[in-house]
Order: C-alpha cells, then sequence, then structure tokens
C-alpha cells in the first residue's frame, strides 16, 4: 500500500515479489508529480524485489533530473543490498 503528499511516499505492508508490480504502477505517477523521498518505515517484510522497486524508482527521478531518498529502511533490506552487493547504489 502507498499513500503519498507532495513529497513523501509512504510504503506499508509487504514489498515482495508478489506485491511490487502493483507498487510500481502506483508510485509511477507520483514520481512524475516530483515526489522526492519513499519512506519505507511501514514495511513488514520485503524480498529482492524491493530493490527492484527502489532501482526503478531511482532511475525515474534521474531521468527527470532528480534524485530520490529513501527513509525507514528495514534492517532487512539493508542486508538484502549487501548480499547483492548493491548497498553503494543506495547511498548515491
Amino acid at each position: 500500500m502507498i499513500t503519498c503528499d507532495d513529497s513523501c511516499c509512504h510504503i506499508a505492508g509487504e514489498v515482495t515479489v508478489d506485491s511490487v508490480g502493483g507498487l510500481l504502477r502506483e508510485l509511477q505517477p507520483e514520481l512524475e508529480k516530483g515526489v522526492g523521498t519513499l519512506d519505507f518505515s511501514g514495511v513488514k517484510s520485503v524480498d529482492s524485489a524491493a530493490l527492484a522497486l527502489i532501482f526503478s524508482a531511482m532511475r525515474q527521478t534521474h531521468r527527470a533530473g532528480r534524485t530520490l531518498t529513501c527513509t525507514g529502511l528495514p534492517p532487512s533490506f539493508t542486508t538484502l543490498a549487501e548480499l547483492y552487493g548493491v548497498s553503494d547504489l543506495l547511498a548515491a
């Protein structure tokens, strides 16, 4: 589930292979409007699809000449990013 205000989208629930397609469809128009922060503090569980969600959002904002900030990432997400060797990309 995603709820957004002018500058931030709050993501809650699960970000998994089963949910990421719908989340990306919800998120795209918000990123086009200029949302610059994704807040993951309401996320209960993640799998590697969460990385796909963030990198897709980062590409979209980068193409628009903006940056994307991710906050509230659960520890399990950080572990996945380290496992896949992409934690440095998240800091960029």
